[in-house]
């Protein structure tokens, strides 16, 4: 019996030092998610307090579906989103002017179609700079 305990406990040392080597390395190596942190800024984004800095040399971009844009929009916003672009975009082009920086937003953090529309604005229309609103509608509803 003694020697049948020595033998499991052996067994489940190098079980579990086989399993701590895997574990350390994925701990050290494993790439992280970005940060959820609102005040945290990924490429690309900047802060409503810095957008509004500008004052009017900012073109609002509202990335959002049209019946969220007709019921409340940032002021002078023009719509622009993924599933009207073709209708859409000749709005922002008559619009902007090479001396305004362009803001896209969208309803919130979790939302990703202001980086789509702002990515395509940098990709396809050569407009620079495009920057993210970070928290999109939310943060200027909170302001």
């Amino acid at each position: 019996m003694n020697r049948l305990l020595q033998s499991v406990s052996g067994q489940v040392f190098i079980l579990w030092a086989a399993a701590l080597v895997p574990t350390v390395l994925a701990c050290l190596y494993h790439p992280r998610l970005p940060d959820t942190n609102p005040q945290v800024l990924q490429k690309g984004e900047i802060l409503l307090d810095t957008a509004l800095a500008w004052g009017t040399g900012v073109l609002w971009v509202d990335a959002r579906s049209a019946a969220d844009y007709a019921a409340d929009h940032v002021p002078g916003a023009v719509l622009l989103n993924e599933d009207q672009w073709d209708a859409q975009i000749e709005q922002l082009v008559t619009t902007w002017t090479p001396d305004q920086r362009v803001v896209v937003y969208c309803s919130s953090l979790a939302c990703r179609a202001s980086h789509k529309v702002a990515a395509r604005l940098r990709d396809e229309m050569g407009l620079d700079p495009v920057y993210v609103l970070k928290n999109g509608w939310d943060a200027w509803r909170q302001r």
